[in-house]
Formats: C-alpha cells, structure tokens, sequence
C-alpha cells in the first residue's frame, strides 16, 4: 500500500464522518452562540439551528435507545 492510497482513504472517511456527524455538532455549538448573537445574526443561528434538527434520523436514534435499554 503507497502513502498517497491511505491519505486518500483517510480524507474519504473523514468526509463521511464529517457529513454524518454535522448536524449534532451544529447542535452542541448553535446554542453557545444564540447566547451571544443579536440581531440578523441571531436569527441565522436560529435557522441554522433548526435546519440541523430536521437533518437528524430521529427514528434511528429512538430505535438505537431502545436496543440500549432492552
């Protein structure tokens, strides 16, 4: 295996886990700055906010919680 195949390989899955986990960082950092924003960029961070929370699977996160608990 040539250096150049792993780099690539490792940019190829962090794009992936870039792209699967956005909308739960954009939920752990949009509320700190709704906090500290006015105005139009307030409103941003709103919208950024909630267009994150519809992005997220959340039958597939009730469905993982339940095979936690049972």
């Amino acid at each position: 295996m040539s250096s150049c195949y792993l780099i690539q390989c490792s940019y190829i899955g962090f794009r992936f886990l870039r792209f699967k986990l956005s909308p739960w960082i954009v939920l752990a950092i949009a509320p700190f700055k709704l906090v500290f924003s006015s105005g139009v960029q307030r409103i941003h961070e709103e919208i950024r906010y909630l267009s994150a929370l519809s992005k997220i699977d959340f039958v597939g996160v009730y469905g993982l919680l339940n095979d936690l608990l049972w």
